[in-house]
């Protein structure tokens, strides 16, 4: 039979990192690897294999072959691979890579996180979307590295964690990368809590981030800092409760999280150039 064609796993050198079961244990994971290759001189011929292949590599440009055809991949590719799909590793000088690598077993599904068993996908990461598939490695990793009675359960519970972090970087869904994803969720999180004590020690908790973190990303982004951001969406709010809901300037200023009414006046004059009276009068000369 053509190479190719074959099933097989073919094992790095006994030094390198990786893990597989001595017998048939009935796992949903097969095998993992993780470190350094130099493919130009530990080379893989290309096979279809036993189960579903992953790969994102950390580090470096490897050459892979997928279905006799040379791919050269970079830092935060994910390559996803169907058991009905051979591949391998050629030999061709600096071919070398950090990387993670899952293989779980074939269930007989005919598509795993949407990848039909003779098909690959590869994608770019986007960086909010790598720490969690690393974080997967190393749990499966932990795990089976510390065999006990619960393992096969943690893994299969894995496995539907690892297929929805895929499914998620293949599709992209969100089109965010880490950056804009906090800064909405910082957002998202002061507009519902305009009558915060310590807004911004608050939020960073919320993002677990630091304030000097959170000050660089709302300046990058708007011009200011997280603090001046959330002044201007509270006196906007100010503004509107008093105008448009014609609410009383104390109950305003409490609503807001003001404990002083000079506070809150002092606060709404130096962004609105006006005290709040002013625009309850001519909220009242103007009904």
């Amino acid at each position: 039979m053509n190479q190719a064609t074959d099933r097989h796993i073919f094992f790095p050198t006994k030094d390198r990192s990786y893990w597989h079961p001595d017998r048939d244990l009935g796992l949903p994971l097969s095998y993992l690897a993780w470190g350094r290759r130099d493919f130009s001189i530990e080379f893989l011929p290309d096979c279809m294999h036993e189960g579903w292949v992953c790969t994102v590599i950390e580090e470096g440009s490897p050459i892979m072959s997928i279905r006799g055809r040379e791919v050269e991949l970079g830092k935060r590719n994910l390559v996803f691979i169907g058991p009905d799909c051979p591949f391998g590793w050629p030999s061709i000088e600096g071919s070398t890579c950090r990387f993670v690598q899952w293989m779980w077993n074939d269930q007989g599904e005919t598509s795993f996180s949407g990848l039909p068993r003779d098909e690959y996908r590869i994608c770019d990461i986007p960086r909010g979307k790598f720490k969690p598939l690393r974080q997967n490695h190393d749990q499966c990793r932990s795990e089976v590295l510390n065999f006990d009675h619960l393992t096969e359960r943690f893994l299969e519970a894995a496995r539907e964690v690892f297929e929805i972090l895929v499914e998620r970087a293949m599709k992209n869904e969100l089109g965010e990368d880490v950056t804009d994803v906090r800064i909405r969720q910082a957002q998202d999180w002061m507009s519902k809590n305009l009558d915060s004590k310590e807004p911004i020690a608050r939020v960073c908790d919320y993002l677990d981030i630091s304030q000097s973190t959170l000050h660089r990303l709302f300046k990058a982004k708007f011009g200011k800092s997280a603090a001046g951001y959330f002044q201007q969406i509270r006196m906007v709010e100010a503004k509107r409760l008093l105008t448009e809901e014609r609410k009383f300037i104390k109950e305003t200023a409490f609503s807001l999280g003001y404990h002083h009414l000079n506070d809150f006046s002092r606060a709404y004059k130096t962004f609105h150039g006006c005290p709040p009276s002013q625009h309850q009068r001519e909220m009242k000369s103007n009904p």
